[in-house]
């Protein structure tokens, strides 16, 4: 049986001391799972002399986190509403929809749902003296018309260091997933963070967020390291 994030969280200091790989996964986004995961990213960053990146790592992770949460969540609706979410037709009606009937109790149910189905969000922390990952995966695929816009706000955010900015010149085409991602972007270039470090990668059963920061310059970033083997 899953512990209580109260329990959980005496936990923290003990398990960051003794890991430097931590797991945590979810159904759903709540104030306890954004409590323990401000408090894992507290003690990592202390133990790791980086205080300085809490507020902006914690961001990261939450609107990450946020985001895989609510795609599980509208794979399930469309699902439920006996819909194809690879149709064109079926995906603007069940997006019609969902923004519709979707709500605060309604995330509440389906994230029961999503725990049912076997479907959650991983966050994954692995941090040294060097630098740290941020990993966010969820066990459901994006479909292509998603990654293209996700893609495409990507891209436009490096032209941008302040949200406001970016949200006035696309407040007409910008969903909240869109909004995110600029955020993250924006945060790490003011942070002095290549954006490019901030990475999307979808597979055939999950898409996967990916964030690293860099503690100094001895850092070798997963990306480095795929670019190297290309």
């Amino acid at each position: 049986m899953a512990k209580p994030f109260v329990e959980l969280e005496t936990q923290i200091p003990d398990l960051v001391k003794a890991k430097s790989k931590i797991v945590v996964r979810s159904s759903r986004m709540n104030r306890q799972l954004e409590q323990y995961v401000l408090g894992l990213i507290t003690n990592i960053l202390a133990e790791v002399n980086q205080t300085h990146f809490v507020e902006m790592l914690y961001t990261i992770a939450k609107e990450l986190t946020i985001n895989g949460i609510k795609a599980n969540q509208k794979r399930v609706f469309f699902e439920d509403e006996g819909l194809d979410i690879t149709d064109e037709n079926d995906y603007l009606q069940g997006i019609k929809d969902y923004s519709k009937k979707f709500s605060e109790k309604m995330a509440d149910e389906y994230g029961k749902r999503c725990l049912a189905r076997g479907v959650y969000v991983q966050i994954k922390f692995h941090y040294c003296l060097d630098g740290l990952l941020v990993e966010v995966t969820n066990n459901t695929p994006v479909i292509k018309t998603e990654e293209a816009r996700m893609r495409e706000k990507m891209k436009k955010s490096m032209n941008y260091n302040d949200i406001a900015e970016f949200y006035m010149d696309n407040m007409d085409n910008t969903e909240g997933a869109g909004l995110g991602i600029a955020l993250i972007m924006i945060l790490l270039k003011n942070e002095g963070v290549d954006p490019n470090l901030f990475r999307i990668i979808t597979h055939p059963d999950r898409t996967v967020a990916r964030v690293e920061i860099p503690f100094n310059d001895n850092y070798v970033s997963f990306r480095s390291a795929e670019l190297a083997e290309i």
